[in-house]
């Protein structure tokens, strides 16, 4: 068994380059680490190459057969976005997914920053059914740090990135609700589904034009002084309302 055991290989180096935004954009990859993500990546994703760790590597090869090259220790440090590496990555085709309106229950994200925040939401997502996410303005979500927070989210969820005049036609063209302080208890009244949810940014929340869009505003009841809370517990309260009142 050939070991790769220089951090200037050619397939070492692609897959390191992944870490930034404009490699995954240039290769049309993006990368994903551990033993638990790889497992969950359908037969549907298109993986370009894995790479393993020695002990890893029979795993891999059963798993992706013909698409595995075996590193050294260091050599799965040095790529690796975690402390310690289970020995497994690989490089993933990233899915394009044109505009469309959804066919079920789905959430718009307007200005989510936070690449924890984002993998928080799909990971929810997939849980719960909202199996179309939407991003406008959002950060990636092939970030390695989106990835890793989506547990296998990124590969149950259609993502599709869309633009102010999408976003708008998306919140008229649905049973939408934007998730706001200033609206109506989610819990007054369950939102029937199909619906569409609309979460804000960290910083400002949900934009004023598409709080002039939405059907409806809800929000969540709190105390002890509270105004706000993170904005992907929020998503997944809200998600979870629809989906238990439909369970």
């Amino acid at each position: 068994m050939e070991i790769v055991t220089s951090t200037q290989n050619k397939t070492v180096k692609l897959f390191r380059s992944l870490s930034e935004k404009k490699f995954r954009e240039r290769e049309g990859l993006f990368p994903a680490e551990g033993g638990n993500i790889l497992r969950d990546i359908p037969a549907s994703a298109a993986v370009r190459f894995v790479l393993a760790t020695e002990d890893r590597a029979a795993e891999a090869e059963e798993r992706f057969p013909g698409k595995v090259t075996v590193v050294s220790d260091e050599v799965m440090k040095s790529v690796s976005g975690t402390v310690t590496p289970y020995g497994l990555a690989a490089a993933v085709v990233i899915p394009v997914h044109g505009f469309a309106l959804p066919a079920g229950n789905a959430i718009l994200l307007d200005g989510v920053s936070d690449p924890g925040n984002l993998g928080t939401i799909l990971r929810t997502a997939a849980a719960t059914g909202f199996k179309e996410v939407y991003l406008l303005g959002c950060t990636d979500a092939y970030a390695p740090k989106a990835v890793r927070a989506s547990m296998g989210g990124i590969f149950r969820c259609v993502v599709r990135e869309v633009d102010p005049e999408q976003a708008e036609t998306l919140v008229k063209g649905t049973r939408s609700a934007a998730l706001d302080m200033a609206g109506e208890s989610i819990f007054a009244s369950p939102l029937p589904a199909p619906c569409l949810f609309v979460a804000g940014s960290e910083a400002h929340g949900v934009s004023e034009r598409l709080l002039g869009a939405v059907k409806e505003v809800r929000s969540l009841p709190m105390t002890g002084g509270m105004e706000s809370l993170n904005v992907a517990v929020v998503a997944g309260i809200a998600m979870y309302n629809v989906f238990t009142s439909s369970h």
